[in-house]
């Protein structure tokens, strides 16, 4: 196996997205406090010669994006994760971020909950339409807890929410098993692994997986 650096952005790439219909087309989420963003680049098959840009930056951001994805139909996702100031204070400038234009502009899709700290966002394989997702929350961070972390559901591209777990703090992520419609798995921080079997319902149940020993 062999890599090429196909560009270097100096400050850490957490996340690629390929555009599903458009192969020369890439986003990547770069984070620093000064020149994070999203970047872009459209001749992705020039490998090293590529040239990249950076999207405008959606509303009270503070260039700190995480997830991207881009939908079927070209629209744009993003998640902001959380960030501290150099005084130690925390910033209410995370969330979820729809872009319809290449990232030209942004719609705010966010829950009240998810201003502090937004972690990984999933699109439901089980929705051909793409308009059920699912984002991990963490509670407040940097300060004390705000009792608004755990997995939250919309089934409307981010009109509305609703939380879907209970006593679960700070979820990072899900997978939705794409053979079985109704199991999904839930990571969290420090509270391990967390199954359900009627993931669809409007009230899922969730179990944790004592046979996984980490946090």
């Amino acid at each position: 196996v062999s890599w090429q650096v196909v560009h270097d952005f100096t400050y850490p790439v957490i996340w690629l997205a390929l555009h599903p219909v458009q192969n020369n087309i890439m986003y990547a989420s770069v984070v620093n406090s000064v020149n994070g963003g999203i970047y872009v680049t459209s001749n992705l098959q020039a490998g090293a010669s590529s040239t990249w840009k950076k999207l405008a930056e959606p509303t009270g951001t503070e260039r700190h994006p995480y997830n991207v994805h881009v939908l079927n139909d070209g629209t744009l996702l993003c998640t902001y994760s959380g960030r501290r100031t150099a005084a130690g204070a925390f910033t209410a400038s995370s969330g979820i971020f729809a872009s319809v234009n290449g990232g030209a502009s942004w719609t705010n899709r966010s829950d009240p909950g998810m201003l502090y700290w937004t972690k990984d966002l999933v699109i439901d394989p089980h929705d051909p339409a793409q308009k059920t997702w699912y984002a991990g929350v963490f509670s407040g961070w940097g300060g004390a807890p705000n009792g608004l972390g755990g997995l939250y559901r919309t089934t409307n591209r981010g009109t509305n929410w609703s939380r879907i777990t209970t006593g679960l703090d700070r979820v990072e992520s899900c997978t939705v098993n794409p053979f079985t419609t109704n199991e999904a798995y839930v990571t969290t921080e420090v509270q391990g692994l967390w199954l359900s079997t009627n993931f669809h319902t409007a009230n899922p149940t969730f179990q944790p997986l004592s046979g996984y020993p980490f946090k």
